[in-house]
């Protein structure tokens, strides 16, 4: 019995605003992108590879709604292709990422440090 497996797992920052959209029949859906990192090739400098990544449902909502430009995130999803024609005929193609699972991995900017972190609590107040 063949096995397949189509599945993508990126880490990478937020390139722009997630659009969250709504299809006519009321589902909603989020396009983002992600750069990853490239390593430098011996005499080469390091650069970013770009991902376009779409989410459905729940999940699109999630995104659209709760990150942000620049955050750190983990995707995991399925590769798929996309054609369209473009306003001047041309046909065109494009590689996306439908993701099935986002897990945001930094702390917001904003976001105050935990007031319990570097403090020792006193001998006497041990939780244990």
């Amino acid at each position: 019995m063949p096995f397949h497996l189509n599945r993508t797992e990126l880490i990478g920052r937020l390139g722009h605003e997630p659009e969250l959209h709504f299809t006519p029949e009321g589902q909603a859906v989020t396009h983002c992108s992600v750069a990853t990192d490239r390593p430098a090739r011996t005499g080469e400098q390091a650069g970013a590879d770009w991902h376009q990544i779409v989410c459905w449902g729940k999940l699109a909502e999630f995104v659209g709604q709760h990150l942000h430009k620049g955050r750190l995130i983990f995707v995991a999803g399925r590769l798929t292709y996309r054609s369209w024609e473009g306003r001047d005929g041309q046909k065109r193609r494009t590689a996306e990422i439908v993701a099935s699972q986002v897990i945001l991995l930094d702390r917001r900017p904003d976001a105050e440090p935990d007031a319990a972190a570097g403090a020792e609590e006193p001998e006497d107040e041990l939780p244990f």
